[in-house]
């Protein structure tokens, strides 16, 4: 192969890729559903087990809250959403991210390929986590949200590709939602899902036709795509 530099550099297919945080990035999922079973027993409502919670939950958060019980008559959804993060954030401080994701970020960033990060979370506590985590420095771009509502990440989506000049033909995000699903359609961009984070495969499946179970097998199921490499200038 011919010395890498920037005349015998050749095209990505995939030149960009744009991270979902929770679930897909962190494992948060113990942490979630013993916060949000925290709020169900206040309320004296029943508590999911994980495997409930992975096939009731999505979005928007207002429509999942509803599912399991919560409503609207004496509480907003800022209220609900006040009330979930003061449980949550210490929870979140002790996760650990997914095993692998370091590896993966780390032969991506080898591969030249940009990364970023898209996330419903607020982002002041996406930076603060990213940063905690150990790995804010892989990203060129993190956009989360104004404020801790969870709203869709369509808005932030498409401020992140004009903000940093992302061709969305040649980007893929990664999440590990149904809603990530909709999102990479509505930007324009392809998606794989990855089922390790807060929906059930079987939801993911029928949103997204590529579903992975370990995100370790990103690297080579790109390059066995042809979507990750090198190759000669002619």
């Amino acid at each position: 192969m011919a010395p890498e530099t920037a005349e015998t550099r050749a095209a990505y297919a995939i030149g960009s890729i744009i991270w979902d945080f929770n679930g897909t990035l962190i494992d948060d999922l113990d942490a979630v559903v013993a916060s949000v079973n925290t709020q169900l027993v206040r309320r004296g409502l029943p508590v999911l087990t994980s495997s409930e919670y992975r096939e009731v939950f999505g979005f928007p958060v207002e429509a999942y809250y509803r599912r399991i019980g919560l409503e609207f008559e004496s509480e907003t959804m800022a209220d609900l959403a006040a009330d979930f993060f003061a449980e949550y954030t210490p929870r979140l401080m002790r996760c650990s991210l997914h095993d692998g994701v370091t590896d993966v970020l780390e032969t991506l960033a080898g591969a030249r390929v940009r990364q970023f990060v898209l996330s419903a979370m607020e982002e002041g506590m996406l930076r603060s986590m990213l940063r905690h985590a150990g790995i804010e420095g892989f990203f060129e771009g993190i956009y989360g949200l104004a404020d801790q509502k969870a709203a869709s990440k369509i808005t932030r989506g498409e401020e992140l590709l004009r903000d940093l000049g992302i061709d969305p033909t040649a980007a893929l995000l990664i999440g590990d939602t149904d809603h990530d699903a909709e999102v990479g359609v509505a930007l324009g961009v392809s998606t794989i899902l990855v089922a390790r984070g807060h929906q059930a495969e079987g939801k993911l499946r029928a949103a997204n036709e590529r579903v992975l179970g370990d995100i370790r097998d990103l690297p080579s199921l790109l390059v066995n795509e042809g979507a990750l490499g090198w190759k000669e200038s002619s």
